[in-house]
């Protein structure tokens, strides 16, 4: 957690100056990152929450002692609320799955699929799936399990759950209609999907789906700009439905699980984990960036690449960071920059409190070669195959979890000592196709720091003006170093973003072989995923008249873990 800051001087600004100026500040700084979590219309949402709440703070500043009562009222209906949710029994949101086949992110070529030949079953997904939202539930009152239909149609019609999700659901047999009729009229949400567009639902499952009153005919058409389901008020639900099925049809393991949360979330009961992702300005951190960011504001709105940059994240889908890093690099200016720098990273514009996911507790390698891993032979392993004449990088990504930081093709990593004493950094070089069609390599400087144990380090860098603090960890590597697996867990604290991610990284960017099998998925397993939840990450031939900028640090020597005769030549 931030440490709490200085409190700003609210009256050098007048309410009478405080709307349009102020508005205009937080619907542009929070769109320029906002939408990869919440969607610009929650950025839009955030900044009207914050003009009602500066309104009715300037009202209860007129009345002697009101704010100090309804804090402490507010105190103890909080307290109240924890004492039933103690006494309660946890919500049981249930993800129905299918008896055959597999998820749809599974036909994507996959780290699975390289080493064993196959991809997982949906009960074998299920089951990751359930333990990867479980990671973010934390302490809430909420129990999320996975079941196969044929398991539900053996259960009593007494059976109760709070939020029924199925997926990829075929039309049940005759005898389980009627258990299933029973089973579903005694829960009041429910949503059916399917995992990819290419899959058809049955009519027997979509007519069964319920958000808010509202069936899948009010749902999937909310009528001319949402005005049906804005007057019948299901708009929201109906929303909700778009970005859970649109999630789920871009078909990775890690946005099905985000899209599982944000159901949780959004229909059964706020989950932390969510609610710090969607931080909401106040009147004193809007007041201070407007005060403090004058002239970053002012250079931002005169200059049409930083209105661009604006205006393209605002169209990004729910969650989808890819997206946004295209906007922010077709039309990177260090105008947006320097508004990103100031407003939000040093005045916390956004009210961010977000802190580094705690799980999962991923173990690094402990041993290699036969001895205990050390801080010096960990930095060697990750220094890989670097040698300043002919491989200007230490390995090339080949698969990753995270579909926001893996999808980058031909993601050359750099790591390397530095001059000063035990100063380590991480040069990652990557190519990103502008919205124009532009191929634009990009790298960034992360300094890299031990932590206690080798095989952690903990990674900052900043960003596009905003700094983000990432622990990883070196999960296995093979002793030829023909492979390596790490896991990382990240934070955005002033971007109000937490991500984590798992990467197998080898000399050239190919796939591990078979033969690797076993060793791999033992390291990914130290993070507690799957190898099936690693896509394969595209490295197509460089082309010649755009050749990556690597580096070649005169402070690293070549490949310390490696003879001469063994590295790679270009």
């Amino acid at each position: 957690m931030e440490p709490a800051r200085k409190r700003a001087h609210a009256a050098r600004f007048p309410t009478a100056r405080k709307p349009c100026l102020t508005f205009l500040t937080c619907w542009a700084l929070a769109a320029s990152w906002a939408p990869s979590f919440t969607g610009f219309s929650g950025v839009s949402k955030m900044c009207q929450q914050w003009l009602s709440s500066a309104e009715g703070q300037a009202a209860e500043s007129k009345q002697p002692g009101s704010v100090a009562v309804a804090a402490t009222t507010q105190q103890e209906a909080k307290a109240g609320q924890a004492a039933l949710d103690t006494e309660s029994t946890k919500k049981l949101v249930l993800l129905l799955y299918p008896d055959l086949g597999s998820p749809g992110f599974a036909e994507v070529p996959h780290m699975g699929t390289v080493l064993t030949g196959r991809s997982p079953t949906w009960a074998e997904a299920a089951e990751q799936l359930a333990r990867r939202v479980n990671w973010d539930l934390g302490t809430e009152p909420v129990e999320f399990r996975a079941m196969s239909l044929s398991e539900l149609c053996q259960m009593p019609g007494t059976f109760r759950a709070d939020f029924i999700f199925g997926v990829d659901l075929s039309e049940p047999p005759q005898e389980c209609q009627e258990v299933l009729g029973e089973i579903l009229g005694k829960v009041d949400s429910r949503l059916f999907i399917t995992s990819s567009k290419s899959r058809s639902s049955s009519e027997f499952w979509t007519s069964k789906t319920l958000l808010a009153g509202a069936r899948e005919a009010e749902l999937s058409d909310p009528g001319f700009l949402g005005l049906s389901a804005a007057i019948a008020g299901y708009s929201e639900a109906a929303k909700l439905r778009e970005d859970v099925t649109d999630l789920w049809h871009r078909r990775t393991a890690e946005e099905a699980v985000y899209a599982m949360l944000l159901l949780i979330d959004s229909a059964v009961m706020p989950l932390p984990a969510m609610v710090d992702q969607r931080p909401v300005p106040t009147a004193e951190t809007v007041f201070r960036a407007v005060d403090r960011c004058q002239d970053q504001f002012r250079n931002c709105f005169t200059q049409p690449r930083c209105l661009q940059s604006l205006a393209c994240l605002s169209q990004c889908g729910l969650a989808d960071q890819s997206c946004s890093y295209r906007c922010i690099v077709s039309y990177q200016s260090q105008a947006f920059t320097d508004f990103s720098l100031c407003a939000l990273q040093k005045q916390n514009l956004l009210n961010s409190q977000i802190t580094r996911p705690p799980t999962p507790l991923a173990k690094p390698l402990g041993t290699f070669r036969g001895k205990p891993l050390t801080h010096e032979t960990a930095e060697s392993i990750l220094v890989g195959h670097f040698h300043p004449e002919n491989h200007r990088h230490s390995w090339l990504v080949a698969a990753g979890s995270n579909p926001a930081y893996e999808q980058f093709a031909l993601q050359y990593q750099l790591w390397y000592k530095g001059s000063g004493r035990n100063t380590f950094w991480y040069h990652p070089t990557f190519l990103v196709e502008a919205l124009d069609g532009a191929k634009i390599w990009r790298t960034r400087d992360y300094r890299v720091r031990r932590r206690d144990t080798p095989g952690m380090w903990d990674f900052s860098v900043v960003d596009n003006g905003i700094i983000s603090e990432e622990r990883w960890h070196l999960l296995g590597a093979d002793d030829d170093l023909q492979w390596i697996v790490l896991f990382y867990v990240g934070v955005a604290r002033r971007a109000g973003l937490s991500y984590r991610g798992c990467l197998v990284l080898t000399p050239e960017g190919e796939m591990p072989g078979p033969e690797h099998a076993e060793g791999v998925a033992a390291a990914i397993a130290r993070a507690e995923m799957k190898p099936w939840e690693l896509e394969a990450t595209s490295n197509p031939p460089v082309d010649p008249s755009n050749p990556p900028p690597l580096i070649a640090p005169k402070t690293q020597e070549p490949a310390p873990l490696l003879k001469t005769e063994d590295m790679v030549t270009a």
